[in-house]
């Protein structure tokens, strides 16, 4: 009996260390992830942030998070749903963050290609032109080019430095400017007027994408309304009747329907998304 006891303490010891070991190779390959891909992308926003100060703080929401809703439901279903959210809110954030400067570039682009057009036009130099946008235009206009007038200083190739910005940015408008001056460099012409014309190119294709958000707008309010209803009406039901409500959320059948919930709550999102989104 104390040998067989011996075996199964034995076993159990193996397992844990086991356990501990591949934990912390996994934590060690998630911090490891987690700061390159903060550091690239926080870097490509000219955002100096230490990414460790960053996992730390990821690391503590991942912990806490679930702990507190947890605490809360009494659901571990839950708990494990927060966990997850806990650990995916800083790439979410970063995604939003890099749309939202996008976006500001987006409308700052025409502004600061009618301004290189009119200093090339007065008789300045393309570097000239780059450094007055680079002074007049805010960001993060300034910052992009400021690189680039930077990499110029510095020796770098027109072409090598207008590609490493379209890899960069990876923005249609970009690619159209980076391939106008590319093209103006290799076979001449007016580029003050290539300029102008892209300039006005853009703020159509702006124009025409505002009409169609605006059109489309109500399908997008109507998927988010469609998406929030049964988060609204389950947190409802809840506060009115909770024993009612517990089952789906300690049981299996109750979890195996919030996850067919969250399924159809994914494509249907992923649908609407699909039919509201038009290309210009």
């Amino acid at each position: 009996m104390n040998a067989e006891m011996l075996v199964i303490a034995l076993l159990v010891f193996a397992s844990v260390l086991l356990l501990l070991r591949a934990a912390r190779g996994a934590y060690i390959d998630w911090r490891a992830s987690f700061t390159e891909h903060a550091r690239v992308t926080l870097a490509d926003m000219f955002l100096f942030i230490d990414p460790r100060r960053l996992f730390r703080l990821n690391l503590l929401m991942f912990m806490l998070l679930p702990l507190l809703v947890w605490l809360l439901s009494g659901a571990p279903v839950l708990a494990l749903l927060a966990g997850l959210l806990g650990a995916g809110l800083p790439r979410l954030a970063w995604v939003v963050m890099r749309h939202r400067r996008a976006s500001r570039l987006v409308q700052q682009l025409p502004d600061g290609l009618t301004m290189m057009a009119g200093a090339l036009r007065a008789g300045a130099s393309l570097q000239n032109a780059l450094d007055l946008l680079v002074r007049e235009s805010p960001a993060p206009l300034s910052q992009e080019f400021s690189l680039l007038l930077r990499e110029q200083r510095l020796g770098l190739a027109l072409e090598d430095s207008l590609r490493g910005m379209g890899q960069r940015l990876k923005m249609e408008e970009i690619d159209l400017f980076v391939s106008a001056l590319t093209i103006a460099k290799e076979v001449g012409g007016n580029l003050s007027e290539i300029l102008e014309r892209l300039s006005s190119a853009l703020r159509a294709k702006a124009v025409m994408e505002g009409k169609i958000r605006a059109l489309t707008s109500q399908g997008k309010l109507q998927g988010i309304i469609v998406g929030l209803l049964p988060i609204f009406l389950a947190a409802i039901l809840y506060v009115m009747d909770p024993p009612a409500m517990m089952p789906l959320f300690t049981t299996l059948y109750g979890w195996g329907a919030m996850a067919a919930i969250a399924v159809l709550l994914v494509l249907g999102a992923f649908f609407i998304r699909k039919i509201v989104s038009i290309d210009v």
